[in-house]
């Protein structure tokens, strides 16, 4: 069932020229709590969505957000960070083929993401991937949604491939880390795009000697996509409306400030409501 937040979004559309709005929600790890805190202040504003992509963390929260169980994801945030770390990070064996196996994120993704198939979603949503053997972009918008997310956050090195229909599937970051395109495919006439991978601040800044294999894995990761979304966007793939939530100082792993986070989201809406009601003000008035 949709939560109130999904119908206000879906049904609150009034004016003309856009039929569909996607909303494309990058990757970033932790720093995907702000995705949150703009669907909240999205739904608030009576901003339609209408299809949403998602690559990474954004492939978990779009997920939520299209099985309409946006308020679980809430609920998870605010639990103390000591429940959800070891259950998302440190499980106890390594794997031959990465650091973590993602067996628990597997079930944790289950209970937030409880429908089965990608056709019995209340709101249309894509998952993007890499195939592990071709580079090939995957975007994956039939069959089991769990497994799609899954293969669409498999950092590499840290999370185990998913083989998912015939394919061997790693983070969708390595070649699309902010899905705007993902939305157009979806019949989106315009698109809000949320870029969680902005620079980093010095005091995010770990010290040498404490850095670990997870800090060196994903800060590489996190540059490469940032300068991806940077080339992606100034070759002119660039959505209607960017948000840039103010998450710099976050650690992709730092999953303790919650509330925090997402209020950076929220602020990165309001810092953006003259484009936004723009936007709004272009739509068909025969859009649902």
């Amino acid at each position: 069932m949709i939560s109130g937040i999904e119908k206000t979004m879906i049904h609150s559309a009034k004016k003309n020229g856009i039929k569909k709005i996607g909303l494309a929600l990058g990757g970033g790890g932790a720093r995907g709590f702000a995705h949150l805190g703009a669907i909240a202040r999205l739904a608030e504003i009576g901003f339609p969505v209408h299809c949403v992509a998602g690559t990474s963390i954004g492939a978990i929260v779009g997920g939520i957000f299209a099985a309409g169980t946006i308020d679980r994801a809430f609920a998870w945030c605010r639990e103390p960070d000591w429940k959800k770390l070891p259950s998302l990070f440190f499980e106890t064996h390594l794997t031959r083929k990465a650091l973590i196996k993602g067996d628990k994120i597997e079930q944790i993704l289950r209970d937030l993401i409880p429908v089965a198939r990608f056709r019995d979603m209340p709101m249309p949503f894509a998952a993007v991937a890499t195939d592990f053997y071709t580079g090939e972009r995957v975007v994956m918008r039939d069959g089991d949604v769990v497994s799609a997310v899954r293969a669409s956050m498999s950092i590499p090195g840290v999370f185990r491939p998913v083989e998912r229909e015939g394919r061997v599937l790693v983070d969708g970051g390595l070649v699309d880390p902010l899905p705007i395109a993902a939305c157009r495919e979806q019949g989106a006439d315009a698109v809000v795009a949320i870029d969680i991978n902005p620079p980093s601040v010095a005091s995010s800044r770990k010290p040498f000697a404490k850095v670990n294999i997870f800090d060196v894995i994903l800060g590489s990761f996190r540059i490469f996509n940032r300068e991806m979304t940077r080339v992606a966007i100034a070759s002119g793939s660039a959505p209607d409306v960017l948000l840039a939530p103010g998450v710099g100082d976050v650690l992709a792993l730092d999953f303790r400030h919650g509330e925090r986070i997402m209020e950076l989201g929220r602020q990165a809406v309001d810092a953006n409501r003259g484009a936004l009601e723009a936007l709004m003000a272009r739509l068909d008035p025969q859009t649902i």
